[in-house]
């Protein structure tokens, strides 16, 4: 196992695989960008060609490749491995019954209950109503049927024994631990019975779970419309995004992502040719959703059912995008009820609906208005009160600004009263009762800066100055001074320095530091010349030196003073600490004017 491992990461390039996912820019020997696992504006994430590794300097996530993708991209260990194996050809030896396959047997049996699905709908007697009902009624068309994989669950107790039981040899536990089937009286029931079937991708293309919709005017129209899996292993509601495994390439090709609710919305717009777009469950869009939305777009357009000014669901999901730096567009599908509708009786206006999206605060204020006229001063309150916390999620200050400015002259008010009504806003959020996580961040000496800046410039472009003699008397830190020995004892083994190697042979506790050497920003020493680098480490040394000096001064004066206060002084003792000191004095005069 350990030797496949090694393999697979031998034959990775760290560099080519997190550009695919993340806009990398070179910095110096290393690459740096905005780090995809925490907001932030300037760059602290470093991927290291040398090492093949990663490091985030603001959130600490690290790792290596298979590290990038269960961090990344959710999976475990062996999706990882397998993943990348296939990208390299290398032939991975089974592991059967092993832990690290579970995740992938428990898509396999998703993937086979959706194909038992799609038979049933397309083949089978039992599923002639259901799609009677998809072709005649919703206007969806066989192609797009077999695109999506639609599939439909006949209506008794447990359809799937015969494939999924008898023949595949699935267990009843691993079918509930899907959540394809429900336990009753010590039988087995197909949950989904008697709808029509939705498999639910992930953007990888693995089928995590199911929605079943009902078919109107059958004998269980009285239950829910939509049933979904139940969260289990694999299936997580927040982060499933319907139809993102079918449209992640023109989202990212047009660098803007259409979100409808529900999957017949989704379905019909695409078969019109709405190919940028995917679907959620209602109008709330969550922080994992956005987050891989992100990966593909810049720009969100909303073409949601409900009233985006006044839900609340939807609020929060434009709040957590705008963070997120994302433009946020909200389609007005005037004269339809939903997407779905208005790809089936006007695809163009769909379109030109989809291309004049209104910016999402302009359609914010714009509807508020038009359904709260103003012109009271009750009326004005309430706008105040739907339109003020909206404004003051708005992170650019100029753009809040010219909202602040614009709502003001709708009200007939002064600008400054908005402005004070959001910064009081502001101030209760601020004050009133929070959690916080308090973490203390342990502080660093000089000299452990000094002598860590010393050893990463010497790491990076001149590793040999790392064994010379006097260095050992100016390091005297216990992490340095561990770094040191290491790379002595390395040297006299290796002629030429590999950071990758190095790092492999330390004790695990010295890694982390030792990647912040060889990663960390070195402000003002990225493009120097080795000219300048050489004068940079003579400066370091002449500081650590004077630094040197100052300590053994404020011993001699700490000792000097004890035996000062001493009831029986020792005057030769004191005299002996007089001199050193004297001499100590005249060195730092001469270093510091030298």
């Amino acid at each position: 196992m350990a030797d496949q491992v090694d393999e697979v990461k031998s034959k990775i390039d760290i560099v080519s695989l997190i550009s695919e996912h993340i806009e990398l820019k070179k910095a110096g020997r290393n690459y740096k960008a905005l780090c995809p696992f925490h907001s932030e504006k300037s760059p602290s994430f470093i991927v290291s060609p040398e090492m093949q590794i990663f490091k985030c300097f603001g959130c600490s996530r690290s790792g290596d490749v298979i590290t990038f993708l269960e961090e990344y991209e959710g999976m475990d260990f062996y999706e990882a491995l397998k993943f990348l194996a296939a990208r390299v050809g290398v032939t991975l030896k089974s592991f059967s019954g092993g832990k690290e396959s579970e995740r992938e047997k428990l898509y396999k049996i998703n993937l086979l209950a959706a194909r038992f699905y799609t038979y049933v709908l397309l083949n089978h007697p039992r599923g002639q109503e259901a799609i009677k009902y998809l072709t005649s009624q919703r206007g969806i068309s066989i192609e797009t049927i077999k695109t999506f994989q639609l599939g439909f669950s006949p209506d008794i107790p447990f359809a799937m024994k015969t494939f999924l039981v008898d023949k595949k040899k699935i267990s009843l536990s691993d079918l509930e631990r899907v959540g394809l089937i429900y336990l009753k009286d010590n039988r087995a029931f197909d949950r989904f019975r008697g709808r029509i079937i939705f498999p639910l991708y992930d953007h990888r293309g693995n089928v995590v779970g199911f929605s079943g919709r009902i078919i109107p005017g059958s004998p269980k129209a009285d239950l829910a419309k939509y049933i979904n899996t139940p969260e289990t292993e694999i299936y997580h509601k927040s982060r499933i995004l319907f139809g993102l495994n079918l449209t992640k390439a023109d989202i990212k090709k047009t660098k803007k992502a259409v979100i409808m609710e529900g999957e017949i919305d989704l379905i019909s717009s695409w078969q019109v040719g709405v190919k940028n777009a995917v679907a959620i469950k209602g109008s709330a869009l969550t922080p994992d959703q956005v987050s891989l939305l992100a990966r593909y777009a810049d720009t969100l357009i909303l073409a949601l059912d409900a009233d985006v000014a006044g839900n609340e669901a939807a609020k929060r999901g434009i709040e957590i995008a705008s963070r997120q730096g994302l433009e946020i567009r909200v389609v007005s599908l005037t004269g339809f009820k939903d997407p779905d509708e208005a790809a089936q009786k006007a695809p163009d206006k769909l379109f030109d609906a989809i291309d004049k999206a209104t910016n999402v605060w302009d359609f914010i204020i714009d509807s508020t208005f038009a359904r709260l006229s103003g012109k009271t001063g009750l009326e004005k309150a309430k706008i105040s009160k739907e339109i003020v916390p909206v404004l003051a999620k708005i992170q650019d200050k100029i753009v809040q600004a010219h909202y602040i400015n614009l709502v003001a002259r709708k009200l007939g008010v002064p600008v400054e009263a908005v402005g004070q009504q959001i910064e009081h806003l502001d101030y209760k959020e601020v004050s009133g009762p929070k959690v916080e996580k308090i973490t203390e961040a342990s502080k660093k000496t000089r000299r452990e800066l000094l002598e860590e800046r010393y050893l990463a410039i010497g790491l990076r472009y001149n590793p040999e100055v790392l064994v010379e003699e006097e260095l050992k008397n100016l390091i005297t830190t216990p992490f340095a001074r561990r770094i040191l020995k290491e790379f002595s004892l390395f040297s006299k083994e290796q002629k030429i320095f590999d950071p990758s190697i190095f790092a492999g042979g330390l004790p695990g506790e010295l890694v982390g530091g030792f990647t912040d050497l060889v990663l960390k920003d070195l402000p003002g020493v990225e493009k120097e010349s080795p000219e300048k680098l050489k004068k940079e480490l003579g400066l370091l040394e002449k500081e650590l030196l004077v630094l040197s000096v100052k300590e053994k001064l404020e011993d001699a004066a700490k000792r000097i003073r004890e035996i000062e206060k001493s009831k029986i002084k020792d005057r030769k003792k004191l005299r002996v600490l007089q001199l050193e000191f004297g001499k100590l004095t005249k060195n730092l005069n001469e270093l510091e004017t030298g």
